[in-house]
């Protein structure tokens, strides 16, 4: 089910019908893909119709269709008029669902802090850290995660620490970067890999140049750093969700 909602999800993103909406040609091209991701939510709604029956009977007043039967999903629906949206769930406010939890339950007491063994306080102090620099959804879905393909990557005469990569973004087109992985990898090793990129950072102006966007990679630096990659199947400028 879950590998049916990612297919359905990668078709609308690689088509964008609201940029197609944008060019009154496209018009027929945007009924198609509408059409074609409609039919996908209600195949989805179908198979969920057993454990999600309300929100199920929902979708199918929305489609103006009666109880659905497994076989319905193997028969798209076309030419045939709905009812206006109406959202079927909400996202949930992190403050909400805060407000409902025990102060109890988000932190130990006392006590339990005083006799825990060091690794319980290491542990304890790293988690500490974090929620003291917790994001909201909406901070987080404002960075924009891509998935990029390495065109060229080169030394940079002066620099210890920078390679110079080019990379293909899809259809935000090619960026260039300064990544600071020189110690980690041997620019012609990394031609051709998929990696992840921060698409809307604001372009920095360097020394050596101006660098559009960020690598991800994980690791304390040097020698032991390694790029994020994204798995085969991936295309250049898929966004990373």
């Amino acid at each position: 089910m879950l590998a049916l909602a990612d297919r359905a999800n990668q078709y609308v993103d690689s088509r964008k019908p609201w940029m197609l909406a944008k060019d009154p040609k496209n018009v027929a091209e945007v009924q198609l893909v509408c059409t074609q991701a409609l039919n996908m939510f209600r195949v989805l709604m179908i198979y969920l119709q057993p454990v999600l029956p309300q929100m199920a009977a929902r979708a199918s007043t929305f489609f103006q269709e009666a109880v659905w039967t497994w076989a319905a999903a193997a028969k798209p629906l076309l030419s045939t008029d709905i009812n206006a949206y109406e959202p079927l769930a909400v996202r949930l406010d992190p403050k909400a669902v805060a407000g409902l939890v025990e102060p109890e339950a988000a932190a130990p007491s006392a006590p339990a802090v005083a006799n825990a063994g060091a690794s319980d306080t290491a542990a304890l102090a790293a988690a500490t850290s974090v929620e003291g620099n917790l994001i909201s959804i909406d901070d987080f879905l404002r960075v924009d995660l891509r998935v990029a393909k390495i065109l060229s990557a080169e030394l940079i005469a002066g620099a210890d620490k920078l390679l110079k990569l080019r990379v293909d973004v899809g259809e935000l087109g090619e960026r260039e970067i300064f990544a600071g992985i020189r110690a980690a990898y041997e620019p012609a090793a990394l031609v051709g890999r998929l990696i992840v990129v921060v698409a809307n950072l604001e372009p920095r102006k360097m020394r050596f140049g101006i660098s559009e966007g960020m690598m991800l990679a994980a690791g304390p630096g040097g020698k032991d750093i390694f790029a994020l990659s994204a798995d085969s199947g991936a295309t250049p400028g898929m966004r990373v969700k």
